[in-house]
């Protein structure tokens, strides 16, 4: 009598072997790493008609903590406001700042109540490797003399800095150009084109297409621009984006504006 059993089972176990080789074999897909930026106008020099008593750094430490960024920019700071805000960011998290001064006496512009110079921050969660802060050529005719900071983070090599640019539109595009990319890639040790970027801040520009002062007319080749809809913009390289979200703040009169990525 012949087996037909025994055939079955060699075959059975033979396509087991195929599978579990074809398995063994097949390339892991790594995981899309999350990466989050988080823009905050904050109105605290005490001189500006929306200061509401320095109550909007407080609303900015309880939107850090729920959103959880990687990266904040905050403008219309205070230097004192800063270890709070980067505390909310995280234990290793770190800050440049970026200090705007008076034209007429090169000396930095200061809060009110003694709450030390005004400017932008860009804090990172990870940690800061190298950065540095510096005012713009190109300058409108008020007194304020606008500036930069960038940061190079401490782990994964990605550069973000923070601005805040003149409420002149045509000063403040030729400052965004002077800013990107330049600027911004001096701070990247590698010149590499697959190193990630990103520019964050109040721009005092709007995406309006058409208009010389358009805000998409500082987003270099090989760059691309999310905005809040008014003048909050993230402009990245080297990143993959997912979404937007603006949050509502009730003591300053911007929104919160996030922008998530992957790479």
């Amino acid at each position: 009598m012949v087996d037909m059993g025994h055939p079955r089972r060699t075959t059975g176990l033979v396509l087991a072997v195929v599978l579990l080789c074809g398995l063994a074999t097949a390339p892991a897909t790594a995981a899309a790493t999350a990466f989050k930026v988080l823009q905050l106008n904050l109105c605290n020099s005490g001189v500006a008609g929306c200061y509401q008593d320095g109550l909007a750094v407080g609303e900015g430490v309880t939107m850090i903590q729920r959103r959880v960024p990687d990266v904040v920019s905050v403008n219309e700071v205070c230097v004192s406001d800063l270890p709070r805000l980067t505390a909310a960011v995280g234990a290793t998290a770190e800050y440049q700042f970026a200090f705007a001064r008076r034209k007429t006496t090169n000396a930095n512009i200061e809060c009110t109540d003694g709450r030390g110079a005004y400017g932008s921050a860009i804090i990172v969660k990870e940690g800061i490797r190298t950065s540095g802060q510096n005012t713009y050529t190109a300058q409108d005719s008020g007194n304020e003399v606008r500036a930069w900071a960038c940061a190079l983070s401490a782990v994964r090599g990605f550069t973000a800095c923070t601005t805040h640019l003149s409420t002149t539109g045509t000063v403040a595009l030729a400052q965004c150009k002077e800013l990107v990319p330049a600027t911004v890639l001096s701070y990247d040790p590698t010149g590499s084109a697959t190193t990630r970027h990103v520019v964050v801040g109040d721009l005092n520009l709007k995406y309006s297409p058409g208009s010389a002062t358009n805000a998409q007319n500082c987003v270099p080749s090989g760059w691309f621009r999310k905005g809040d809809g008014d003048v909050q913009h993230v402009i990245a390289r080297t990143l993959t984006f997912v979404s937007t979200q603006e949050y509502a703040m009730y003591r300053t009169d911007h929104p919160a504006f996030v922008v998530n990525y992957t790479f």
